[in-house]
């Protein structure tokens, strides 16, 4: 940093510089020995602390003795230091609120009161973080060392502007935070909205005892032409992988109505030595294993692992009804999973799950009208994601614009 970028009068301070701050490294006591855990020292990881803010940490998952302590490269950290993460997710920044111990992932500063206030010092932190990042060079495993740490220079102005400095920030930071809650609230209204509306169209609650005569109550094994089941080739035949035929696992059928592309794809021989079977195009994929749950409609022919039973439509069901059903069925199909370590509905039990059946053409007004309603949501969301965007980039933007001078 040179010093026209920030006021004449500010100082530009190394981290180094002990007049100011006062660092400390962190460490873990052997995990074999009991006697140095489940102390009544505070020990923060990584697990306590989010990126982008000022965590401030009152309390930690684990906790040492002073044995482990003692017996360790990690130290006691007063309350109210700036503790910043220099390993694997460089630039998360803590202030804790207590005094506590922490691993060696994070370098500790004792800020000098009377020149510095931490809550600045962390302020800035979050304003360097990608130059933190290039620090820590491009190996496999970041690590940003003690060395290129303290050679960091740190603008500081008067005491009185770094009070009104952090006053605008934590003002600014508090709105942007009440903002992202907003918009998470917003998601979990679009979702609900859409599985109210499934029940309400379809009528799930209303007609489960009592539905229109001309509906049908059918096991999905009844009304599919066929339940099929996935699977995984071996791992370590590199054959099997690397070929053109999709293969499904959950990361690949997260949030979308269809599906044509996979992460992984198999080749002719990995889909021959497995228990994975081809799935027509339109045929309904549903999740029954671990994450139970998430469904989508086949684009073109595919494949899944083990995770999936995939239905193949008869005559009477309309591929889009069943997937808005089994959508707004989720909660009755989780309660089928066996309580295993993994959750897993068999496909005996999901074959015997019934649904409620119309006509086509009552198939075709009630898929219409929900159709209209995910669209209308969906274009919420791209709204919304779009000010995801703008919000991303709106901290960055408060922060440079503090240490520049130009809040004060």
């Amino acid at each position: 940093m040179n010093k026209e970028s920030f006021p004449e009068h500010w100082n530009l301070i190394k981290l180094g510089n002990e007049d100011y701050f006062e660092r400390l490294g962190g460490g873990t006591p052997r995990r074999s020995n009991e006697d140095y855990w489940n102390g009544d020292i505070k020990w923060l990881t990584n697990n306590e602390a989010k990126g982008n803010i000022i965590n401030k940490v009152s309390d930690t998952s684990e906790y040492i003795t002073k044995k482990g302590l003692n017996n360790s490269s990690t130290k006691l950290i007063p309350k109210k230091s700036v503790i910043l993460s220099c390993t694997a997710s460089i630039g998360k920044v803590v202030i804790n609120q207590t005094e506590m111990a922490t691993n060696q992932q994070f370098n500790s500063f004792i800020c000098n009161k009377e020149k510095i206030i931490p809550e600045f010092l962390a302020y800035y932190f979050l304003t360097i973080k990608s130059e933190l990042e290039k620090l820590a060079g491009k190996t496999t495993f970041l690590h940003l060392t003690v060395k290129n740490l303290e050679k960091i220079e740190v603008p500081i102005p008067p005491m009185n502007e770094q009070k009104e400095i952090i006053a605008k920030l934590d003002e600014l930071f508090s709105n942007l935070e009440a903002m992202d809650k907003l918009q998470q609230r917003a998601d979990e209204i679009g979702e609900n909205i859409m599985n109210a509306a499934i029940d309400s169209v379809i009528g799930l609650t209303k007609y489960q005892d009592d539905h229109p005569k001309e509906w049908e109550k059918k096991k999905l094994n009844d009304i599919s032409k066929e339940i099929i089941t996935g699977g995984t080739p071996k791992r370590s035949n590199n054959k099997y992988f690397g070929g053109d035929i999709v293969w499904l696992r959950l990361a690949d059928v997260h949030d979308k109505k269809y599906v044509y592309e996979s992460e992984e794809y198999l080749t002719e021989e990995g889909l021959n030595k497995s228990s994975a079977k081809i799935i027509p195009e339109n045929s309904v994929i549903l999740s029954t294993r671990a994450t139970i749950g998430e469904v989508v409609i086949a684009g073109k022919t595919v494949t899944t692992n083990q995770g999936f039973k995939s239905f193949v439509c008869g005559e009477k069901l309309i591929p889009e009804y069943l997937y808005y059903y089994l959508i707004g069925s989720i909660e009755q199909i989780k309660r089928l999973g066996s309580q295993t370590t993994y959750p897993e509905v068999s496909k005996t039990a999901i074959s015997n799950f019934e649904i409620l059946v119309p006509s086509l053409n009552e198939q075709k007004k009630i898929i219409d009208e929900l159709n209209d309603l995910r669209n209308s949501i969906n274009m919420i969301k791209e709204q919304q994601e779009d000010r995801d965007v703008l919000l991303e980039k709106l901290p960055q933007s408060i922060l440079k614009k503090a240490f520049a001078g130009e809040l004060v």
